[in-house]
This record gives C-alpha cells, sequence and structure tokens, in this order.
C-alpha cells in the first residue's frame, strides 16, 4: 500500500531524536497511533495501531546502466537507492494484528521515489526469487564448483549475501508472531539488509522495481495525486 507512505516518510513530525545513542541496545520504543485508514485487497479496512522508526537503518545506491521499460539500453546510468524507513502494526478484521514495513525505493531523483507498505510474507515471496531459478540459486551455490558452467547460468543469478543475510533473519525468527518493539526493530533492520544485499548483488535492479511495483527509471515515478 502506497497511500501515504511517502507522506509519513518526510512528515517533519516525526521523531528527529531516535537514534542509536539516545536509544541504545535495549531500548526501543513504539509510537501509538490508532488511526483508521483505508487498506488494500482483501483489507478494506485497516487501523494503525503503532509505528515505529528503523533507528538502525540506512539507505544505500548502486548505478546500473539505464533502461527504458522494455528493458532495453538507453544511455546513461540508473542510480537505484533503497531503504526501510520504518514500521508499523496494523489490525485488520480478517488478519487480526500484524506488522508492515515502509520500503523507501528511488530511482534517479526524489521524482522517481516510491514508498510501499509491505508484509514479512512479501519479503518472503522475494527470498524464493533470491534462492530460486530454473534450478536453486542456493544448491548451485553449496552443491557446484564455482568455476562450473552450465546451460542455464545465464538466466540465474547467484547472491550469495542476500541468501546469507535471508538465513540470519530466518534463524532470530520468532515461531509465533511477536510485535514486540524490540523484536521489530531487529526485524526491520535484517530485512533492509536483505534488500541492501541484493541491490549490491544483482547486475540490473529489475528484481528490487519488481518487488516495489515499478517498470523501469522511467515508469516509477511518485504519483503525488496518489498521495
Amino acid at each position: 500500500n502506497s497511500v501515504g507512505a511517502i507522506e509519513m516518510y518526510f512528515d517533519p513530525n516525526r521523531p528527529k531524536d531516535y537514534n542509536m545513542g539516545t536509544l541504545g541496545p535495549h531500548k526501543h520504543h513504539h509510537t501509538l497511533v490508532n488511526k483508521k485508514m483505508k487498506g488494500v485487497g482483501s483489507d478494506n479496512d485497516l487501523t494503525v495501531v503503532v509505528r515505529g522508526d528503523n533507528v538502525f537503518g540506512t539507505t544505500v545506491s548502486k548505478s546500473f546502466p539505464a533502461t527504458n521499460d522494455q528493458g532495453q539500453p538507453m544511455d546513461g546510468v540508473d542510480t537505484v537507492s533503497i531503504s526501510i524507513a520504518s514500521y508499523r502494526v496494523v489490525e485488520s478484521k480478517k488478519h487480526g494484528k500484524y506488522a508492515q514495513y515502509l520500503v523507501i525505493f528511488c530511482d534517479g531523483n526524489f521524482r522517481n521515489t516510491v514508498g510501499v507498505w509491505k508484509r514479512y510474507s512479501d519479503f518472503s515471496q522475494l527470498s524464493r526469487k533470491v534462492t530460486n531459478g530454473p534450478e536453486s540459486c542456493a544448491a548451485v551455490v553449496t552443491g557446484l564448483n564455482p568455476l562450473s558452467v552450465t546451460e542455464d547460468d545465464h538466466d540465474v543469478e547467484l547472491l550469495p549475501n542476500a541468501m546469507t543475510s535471508w538465513r540470519l533473519l530466518k534463524k532470530r525468527q520468532r515461531w509465533y508472531r511477536c510485535l514486540d518493539a524490540g523484536y521489530l526493530s531487529l526485524k526491520v533492520f535484517l530485512l533492509e539488509r536483505f534488500l541492501h544485499d541484493i541491490l549490491f548483488e544483482s547486475s540490473n535492479p529489475q528484481i528490487l522495481r519488481d518487488f516495489v511495483g515499478v517498470k523501469s527509471s522511467e515508469g516509477s515515478k511518485l504519483d503525488i495525486k496518489g498521495l
């Protein structure tokens, strides 16, 4: 859900003193919201219960050869950046309470910035794209000689650091739906690290464009009217 995401990210009323020094390793805080809003899909009505910043997060960027909406090469470069600005806990009648994470994706400049709220299940689907291809990328990494070449090598992009980041996140995952501030602060940081590794290791940003729902730098311009 991108409605209001950019507005929230650049909201001047967001707390400015959330940093590693003031919060410390064991002091993580939610901000109470209790605001109703329109959802998407099966969640028509949502109540935002609490929200919190990604206090340990950073924005990273990488430049790629420019392409158009059809994926054809163009002159110049596309500089892509990605981060997770914050998280929130929402409640719906159908799904109860669950967490969402605000992914900020910039394809060039501010006008090409989108903000989308993603659930953990969305990241899980992305991880399957990273770890599975015509053959499992993980199997390729662990079971084959790194110098070996197969017919499908051009179809499978190996992202070993991203896979490692995802495995680390899975090791820290709770068995039940935990909405504790300390746990969500760690989870949002690890999810962001996963996205960073995908950005750094990918030869093109299309997998991340697909994740946030844009086609190319030309197609990712911010729809101000939608906010």
